[in-house]
């Protein structure tokens, strides 16, 4: 009799979906039982980094339904419901992160989602964002404190704003023809978005060269990041019209830490050029 993953594994059986499985599972977006280990080594020997619009939606599938979290979630009890805050960690520090910033991350998640920016919550698609201050809250209050001080502080500073890059490996043209999809097309144009933490509707900034991530606009100041993985034991939740999408944020996780490097004062800065 088969188990319920078999039968998960029955209905995403085209060569397509494979290659979607095997990637996420070569970087450790999935773990699958050990049963398909084999099979995701043979089928991993996938064309190209760049998968189309449904070969994407394939590989969300099986993460949404029985996906890895995030490591170190932010917890959510505190605020959900105590009333408090929800506690997150970076490096070895745990420290409480305001409702309000999760609140605002939701809120631009699903205007990026409406707005045809980002579809899935995952690496293939949108998963990481970037933190930036204006340069001169940034010169006043932060460039001086110690790693451990910057990251609590700047989430509760009202010039906050997040660049996400989105579509991060979306294909737009058919694999067989060549043919442009045209909704791909859009949704790659608009994978450049910033997120205010006061309220503002996001900003779908204009399409870089070769469909790259824009940098951080030159009044704000980047440091470090976030990260968020839609899995079935999430903390949070994403509400899309009829459909409620489990997820999670973290600090302490892969996406954002590999794109940062130290600046000439000891300090982690995002690089200013990444997709």
């Amino acid at each position: 009799m088969r188990t319920v993953n078999e039968n998960r594994m029955a209905s995403l059986s085209t060569r397509a979906a494979q290659r979607l499985l095997a990637l996420s599972i070569a970087t450790g977006l999935l773990a699958l039982p050990p049963i398909y280990r084999a099979w995701a080594n043979d089928e991993g020997r996938y064309d190209g980094w760049y998968f189309t619009a449904e070969e994407i939606r394939a590989a969300y599938s099986y993460q949404e339904s029985y996906g890895e979290r995030l490591r170190n979630p932010f917890r959510a009890s505190g605020c959900v419901l105590r009333g408090g805050e929800f506690i997150a960690r970076h490096g070895k520090a745990a420290f409480p992160v305001p409702c309000r910033f999760v609140e605002q991350v939701t809120r631009h998640l699903k205007e990026m989602v409406s707005q045809g920016a980002a579809r899935f919550l995952f690496p293939l698609d949108a998963n990481h964002a970037h933190l930036g201050v204006p340069m001169s809250s940034w010169k006043t209050k932060y460039q001086y404190l110690s790693a451990d001080e910057v990251i609590p502080a700047l989430l509760r500073d009202p010039g906050l704003v997040a660049l996400y890059h989105t579509a991060e490996h979306l294909r737009i043209t058919d694999r067989k023809t060549g043919a442009i999809d045209s909704e791909a097309k859009s949704w790659l144009d608009k994978r450049n978005v910033l997120g205010h933490f006061d309220g503002r509707p996001i900003e779908i900034l204009p399409s870089q060269a070769a469909a790259q991530g824009a940098s951080m606009p030159e009044e704000y100041y980047a440091y470090s990041g976030f990260t968020f993985l839609a899995s079935p034991r999430g903390e949070l939740y994403l509400s899309l019209g009829t459909k409620m999408v489990l997820f999670d944020i973290a600090f302490d996780a892969t996406h954002a830490d590999d794109l940062a490097e130290p600046d000439n004062s000891g300090a982690v800065r995002l690089t200013q050029t990444q997709r």
